[in-house]
């Protein structure tokens, strides 16, 4: 089955886009069909390469991590390797746990064992100094020996003690127990090791070898990690890459948000102790580093993907927009003269083209048209105002005899039956209706007007008929100069009278009243005279309602036809005629037509 729903979504679609600019429409067609679908794909190329990015980031900071800790370990390498030479050399233990006799005998040992070896002057890298400390209560401390209780009181001993190892580097800030001297508070690193491998319980030794902490920073300071890295005891920053090799302040603590900040973080263990390694890259942001890293290729598909489509866009819609903008205006030409206006200029070849240029062809033939139809109306039209005027001075050529006619057999029958004593006020009121009618200046006259020829012929039918016969007029204040054609509600007033009132012997009464309704004028002429059957009248107001110049050759109703013709003339198809009637009982009119006000300046003339 098709589904109705979707043809009715995509009919208010297409409603609602052709309520849209042809500019707006070709914006849509690229963002949803061009701009859209590229931003994801670019989106996703870039979503790639910040990916790329952000796992060369990470492996580059590992290999910095990875070299950093590499560098220290050798750093230290040969002061280890020492260190474990010494562990096992006999002459050594033998050295520190020999009881001396006295003094000379133990600078004669002394001298012997540190010349002998060689402790005395090293040429090693990063080392300065070799210390042996002892508890031997014979030996003199200075040089290269020094006792257990000298060197209690020292940072570095504490800072080995501290910790349960026997072999271990401590990092430490010499004091003024340490020297007494300003100058020699600096920043110290020492290889301290448990000189344990020969068993003495009597005797405790150690080796502590005096390592080159400036020598140590200057090199790790000169290498090109590319990025700074901490080494770190604990939250003590022991090594560091960033260059600042101030040995003379203590050594500097690594905070929670420092750790935070760093964008790889890695641990070793190095001679029983852990450490702790952060990198810091330059940039944190991995979405800029990438754009600077790759700009010529975002640049590249901004121009491909965003730019030259937008251009292209903007200029398929100039292309269009100009074109269809300039018929507009051409149209707009066109409402205001007579006649459409031509395109003076057609640009291009495509549809649009073609479209201007049958447009211009139309507008020639229009002319031509335009041209022979004038001509054809103007004839046309002046032998319709000929045909008008000839029907128009027929029509009243048929009223004056036939009204005429009615209003003197009338003064003739009441002569006959009143005899000569009333006549002189009979022809009176006969002059007047007479003077009326001859006198035809103006086809369209206020309702006051047709009012007072309506009461003198009533006045006239009275002599005629005597006490059986009466009337009534009652015309609003509003409608008193509404304009209505000449003898047209008189003429349906004297078939009241000839139709009704003759062929009824009893009284009767014609009731003739005029008032509005809104912006209509409402006219009724009702009798009690004799009447008509249904069907005739019904017949009559079909008649009425849609008669033709054609229906005034016929005998029977030309009064009321003619009438009804002549309203129709001044109110055109806008009127409507209401014609009932019943047999003995009577005939009601209603005329419904514009309410017009009547303005002498238009109406004159209407004769000739």
């Amino acid at each position: 089955m098709i589904n109705l729903k979707n043809y009715r979504l995509e009919d208010k679609l297409v409603g609602a886009l052709n309520n849209l600019t042809l500019n707006r429409k070709l914006l849509l067609l690229y963002f949803f069909c061009v701009l859209f679908p590229l931003l994801l794909t670019d989106g996703f190329i870039l979503s790639m390469i910040v990916s790329n990015e952000r796992k060369q980031f990470n492996e580059d900071m590992r290999n910095v991590a990875t070299n950093v800790s590499a560098d220290f370990i050798s750093s230290v390498k040969a002061a280890s390797d020492v260190s474990n030479n010494l562990y096992v050399n006999s002459a050594v233990y033998d050295f520190l746990d020999t009881p001396f006799k006295d003094n000379a005998d133990f600078y004669t040992q002394y001298y012997d064992f540190i010349n002998k070896n060689g402790y005395s002057s090293l040429n090693l890298p990063n080392m300065s100094r070799i210390v042996f400390v002892s508890d031997n209560n014979t030996i003199i401390s200075g040089g290269n020996v020094y006792s257990i209780e000298s060197v209690m009181d020292t940072n570095w001993y504490k800072e080995f003690m501290s910790h349960d190892l026997k072999t271990q580097l401590v990092f430490y800030f010499m004091g003024d127990d340490e020297g007494g001297a300003i100058q020699t508070k600096t920043k110290q690193l020492k290889l301290v090791r448990w000189l344990d491998y020969q068993k003495n319980p009597y005797v405790k030794k150690m080796l502590v070898i005096n390592l080159d902490y400036p020598l140590i920073m200057t090199n790790f300071s000169s290498k090109k990690y590319g990025m700074l890295a901490y080494i770190c005891e604990g939250d003590k920053i022991v090594i560091s890459t960033d260059g600042k090799t101030n040995i003379y302040s203590p050594y500097s603590s690594i905070n929670d948000a420092d750790r935070k900040r760093a964008g790889y973080t890695t641990e070793f263990d190095y001679l029983g102790k852990n450490y702790t390694i952060l990198v810091f890259p330059e940039s944190s942001n991995v979405v800029s580093s990438a754009l600077k890293n790759h700009y010529l290729l975002v640049i590249l598909l901004l121009t491909l993907n965003v730019l030259f489509p937008l251009l292209l866009v903007r200029l398929i819609n100039k292309s269009f927009t100009n074109r269809l903008w300039q018929l507009d205006k051409v149209f707009e030409k066109g409402n205001e003269n007579v006649g459409l206006v031509p395109v003076s200029h057609i640009e291009g070849t495509d549809e649009i083209a073609h479209l201007m240029h049958g447009y211009n062809d139309l507008v020639t033939r229009n002319r031509q048209l335009i041209k022979t139809i004038y001509e054809d109306k103007l004839v046309y039209q002046e032998t319709e105002i000929e045909k008008q005027q000839a029907e128009l001075l027929a029509m009243r050529m048929q009223i004056n005899p036939h009204f005429m006619f009615n209003c003197l057999e009338n003064v003739r029958m009441h002569s006959v039956i009143k005899g000569e004593t009333e006549t002189a006020a009979m022809i009176e009121r006969l002059a007047a209706l007479e003077r009326d009618v001859v006198e035809w200046n103006q086809d369209v006259i206020p309702l006051s007007k047709e009012m007072g020829f309506i009461k003198n012929y009533l006045k006239l039918q009275q002599y005629r008929y005597g006490d059986r016969f009466s009337f009534s007029i009652h015309v609003s204040d509003d409608v008193s100069d509404a304009s209505i054609p000449k003898l047209t509600l008189a003429t349906f007033v004297e078939n009241a009278c000839v139709h009704g009132a003759e062929k009824k012997t009893r009284d009767v009464v014609i009731m003739i009243t005029a008032h509005s309704a809104g912006d209509r004028l409402i006219l009724e002429v009702e009798d009690t005279g004799a009447g008509m059957d249904t069907a005739s009248a019904e017949r009559l107001q079909k008649r009425m309602n849609e008669c033709t110049f054609a229906d005034l050759k016929k005998n029977k109703h030309i009064g009321i036809l003619n009438a009804c013709l002549r309203t129709k003339l001044i109110a055109g198809d806008d009127v409507d005629f209401i014609f009932e009637s019943e047999e003995k009982i009577g005939t009601y009119i209603k005329i419904t037509m514009p309410l017009k006000h009547f303005d002498a300046q238009q109406s004159e003339g209407g004769d000739e």
